[in-house]
């Protein structure tokens, strides 16, 4: 029973070495080679809209808090702090246990051209996760359900742009 429960153990942490080896660098969400984290164009809208926007999508209807915040005519940065997410299904038979997810999104100006500027905002998310007893956090490999929960993020902050400038 013991040997059972050391082999587990290992296998699970070298699943969890070749998870974060594998990775080739920041994939789009275009789909591609799995990485540690995912990024998409948001679209335009003022800076304004942009930062009531993110605000209102992840501190409100996430949970999410901001661990820095830079505003300026220049440069919109806005980046959470890491929360814990429950794993799902295809984290977990990766063996991890614990799962947690940072969201940034920032934003340039785009066209300074006659009325309000517009800025063009980008988002990135990156997953860590870690195994049963595992200390140390380990960029975990986008899933395909983490994915979707991402890309539900994403189609909310979208289509407030699409929407229109406010």
């Amino acid at each position: 029973m013991l040997m059972n429960t050391w082999l587990r153990v290992v296998a699970g942490f070298s699943l969890l070495l070749v998870a974060a080896c594998s990775g080739s660098g920041a994939a789009s969400d275009q789909g591609g080679s799995e990485s540690a984290s995912m990024r998409t164009t948001l679209g335009t809208s003022t800076r304004d809209h942009i930062v009531r926007t993110t605000d209102e999508v992840l501190l409100n209807r996430y949970g999410y808090r901001f661990n820095r915040r830079v505003d300026t005519a220049e440069d919109v940065r806005l980046e959470t702090s890491w929360k814990d997410v429950i794993p799902t299904d295809d984290e977990q038979a990766q063996a991890f246990t614990s799962v947690r997810v940072r969201i940034t999104v920032t934003s340039r100006p785009r066209s300074r051209s006659g009325g309000t500027p517009t800025y063009s905002a980008r988002f990135q998310a990156e997953v860590h996760g870690r195994g049963e007893g595992g200390l140390d956090w380990v960029e975990l490999p986008i899933t395909a359900q983490r994915r979707a929960y991402l890309r539900e993020i994403t189609d909310l902050l979208e289509n407030e742009f699409k929407g229109g400038v406010r």
